[in-house]
């Protein structure tokens, strides 16, 4: 048998959403402490101590699912339910949050993060890896400071980027070129050759059209800005960077394994 059926637990969860800690904490406490076998002498005890009505109605709805699903459940169990889903909560939000970023005319009362400064911030705390991937890179002279800077003091630095020849003159510059010699120096660059990439019936090739940065497997950054002038400073471009080791560490094994299999390859080994 069941010991809690899923609308009881969903019930449960939800209340540990909705009531805040402090609030959620006295509720726990009162069952915990009761001893009357009583539902509804319950539910009064509860409902008294809740001063918002949709606080109220929650609970209200917990005590009478408990009541029809699950009458041989104390108020210990349904109170270690509620501790147990509220910690899963404040675990999940911790482990997994995300922030819009946005490039272009930002109005006033819709404030965002802005693309060029969340990249400049993961480079500058990036402390053991930085892996960026771009279409095109052309005229970022402030990152590429910093990815110096990154790079000198020991950070692993991957750039992954599309070529002039894999994307048939659609970018003007390779990497070399966009960022110089001391940043490709201090780093690994790779690309995705042409004769790795899937074609049509037509003969055309896939683009490396992909935008995005990881550091040090703990934030993602996903976007549809390029590395370049023009999608940092005046583009609208937009984005979302996600603080979560999963994720972020799933993109890099990813990324690995695309450079393990020779679909990515150096591009030291190009020239």
């Amino acid at each position: 048998m069941t010991v809690f059926s899923q609308r009881l637990l969903a019930q449960i969860r939800r209340v540990a959403r909705e009531l805040p800690t402090p609030t959620l904490n006295s509720a726990i406490a009162v069952l915990m402490k009761h001893e009357n076998p009583s539902f509804e002498s319950l539910k009064t005890q509860l409902l008294s101590g809740l001063p918002k009505a949709s606080w109220r109605r929650v609970v209200a709805e917990l005590i009478e699912l408990w009541q029809v699903e699950a009458r041989h459940l104390d108020g210990d169990a349904i109170a270690t339910a509620l501790a147990t889903a509220a910690h899963c909560e404040t675990a999940s939000r911790q482990e997994l949050s995300a922030q819009l970023v946005w490039s272009g005319p930002n109005p006033k009362g819709t404030p965002l993060r802005r693309t060029d400064q969340t990249l400049l911030q993961m480079i500058r705390e990036a402390k053991e890896e930085l892996i960026l991937v771009s279409f095109a890179v052309y005229k970022i002279p402030e990152i590429a400071q910093e990815l110096i800077a990154a790079g000198t003091r020991g950070v692993n630095l991957r750039i992954i980027a599309e070529t002039p020849e894999s994307s048939e003159g659609k970018i003007p510059f390779g990497v070399i070129t966009a960022l110089g010699t001391d940043i490709t120096q201090l780093s690994q660059v790779f690309i995705w050759p042409r004769d790795k990439r899937p074609t049509d019936k037509n003969g055309k090739h896939g683009s490396l059209h992909i935008k995005c940065a990881i550091c040090d497997n703990q934030q993602l950054f996903i976007s549809s800005a390029n590395l370049t002038e023009y999608a940092l400073a005046l583009n609208m471009e937009m984005g979302l960077l996600v603080h979560s080791q999963d994720l972020a560490t799933r993109v890099t094994h990813h990324i690995n394994c695309l450079i393990s299999q020779k679909i990515l390859v150096s591009l030291s080994n190009k020239l």
